[in-house]
């Protein structure tokens, strides 16, 4: 039986008409049973495989090939991603964790709570500081509930022409409709800043109208998060909106030792050395902590170690610490 991964994605792909992920998968598919010795299943599904598959791709060719593209921007308004990282992977307060895994519980029981009247979680605001796992948790809640991440592209959506950019938002709405997806807004108050900013133009007042004209008439089977850094800059109507919002914000001591651990899960080493460095990593972000942790692994990885010593913490701890605080002067 191949993975339950490869499966969820499988499946999300064939239901999206996605050509070229579907043959992908498949082949993940059929490496997976050949690592297992299934030597006669891996190849009669290749010989499957090789016949061609005849369903057409909807056309995310097509859309993006043409509505999706910006008159000033060749890239596409949005990115389809099959997350692999789950819950497991991801460090999180336990008050973030019981309210994720209950909007994942809702949304794997869409047809229960709507037989009764009641609509599931489908709207969720993130917002904390950066590199505290707004992204990654989002990814993650898509692998949980089995269905592709639409990451939005702020840096295509955003339009230099007049009107383009609230256009752009509704494309991105129409494209959903009817699919399931977990939709991504990151960089979210880049679309979504106060109505009121004195140094904003007209433009942005026609942006964000258009974004709460299209999340409020949007009745999809999809879950919408929406994540950003700069959470006071949004405009006020937009928070009402949301059905959840949830804060990220540095990781306690805690954290930082668990998150530094799960990362080096595959290295032998003393869990309890990353405690005498606490303090150069007050002011670590996830991210900060993931990448002193990934410092580690690949100097053990060069050096032909599976072990890890206090040496190579100290070291990638200092030289983190360093960026950290480059990183608070320069804002």
């Amino acid at each position: 039986m191949a993975r339950a991964d490869l499966l969820k994605k499988l499946f999300s792909s064939f239901k999206i008409e996605d050509r070229e992920a579907f043959l992908r998968v498949a082949e993940e598919i059929i490496e997976d049973e050949r690592k297992k010795n299934h030597g006669i299943l891996a190849n009669e599904l290749k010989t499957i495989i090789s016949t061609g598959t005849s369903f057409p791709k909807r056309s995310l060719s097509a859309f993006s090939a043409s509505e999706s593209k910006t008159k000033d921007h060749e890239e596409t308004l949005f990115e389809i991603r099959y997350p692999e990282k789950t819950l497991s992977d991801v460090v999180l307060t336990s008050e973030n964790r019981q309210q994720i895994e209950q909007i994942i519980r809702e949304f794997l029981n869409w047809d229960v709570l709507m037989s009764n009247g009641v609509y599931p979680t489908r709207r969720v605001l993130f917002y904390g500081p950066p590199g505290c796992g707004k992204t990654l948790t989002a990814s993650a809640i898509a692998s949980e509930i089995g269905l592709p991440l639409l990451y939005v592209r702020f840096d295509a959506i955003i339009s230099s022409y007049l009107g383009e950019t609230a256009g752009n938002i509704r494309k991105i709405f129409d494209f959903v409709n009817g699919d399931s997806y977990v939709m991504l807004f990151d960089e979210f108050d880049a679309i979504a800043r106060s109505r009121n900013d004195q140094y904003e133009h007209g433009e942005i007042k026609r942006v964000v109208n258009t974004f709460l004209q299209q999340i409020d008439s949007f009745k999809g089977r999809s879950l919408i998060i929406a994540a950003t850094n700069f959470e006071q800059s949004l405009d006020y109507a937009i928070w009402r909106r949301f059905d959840n919002t949830l804060r990220f914000d540095l990781p306690d001591n805690d954290e930082k030792v668990r998150l530094f651990n799960l990362k080096l899960k595959q290295f032998k080493g003393s869990e309890n050395i990353i405690v005498e460095f606490l303090p150069h990593m007050e002011h670590f972000s996830h991210s900060d902590v993931e990448q002193a942790a990934v410092t580690v692994m690949k100097q053990c990885i060069l050096d032909g170690r599976r072990m890890y010593t206090k040496k190579d913490i100290e070291q990638a701890i200092l030289q983190q610490e360093k960026l950290v605080l480059l990183r608070k002067t320069q804002y």
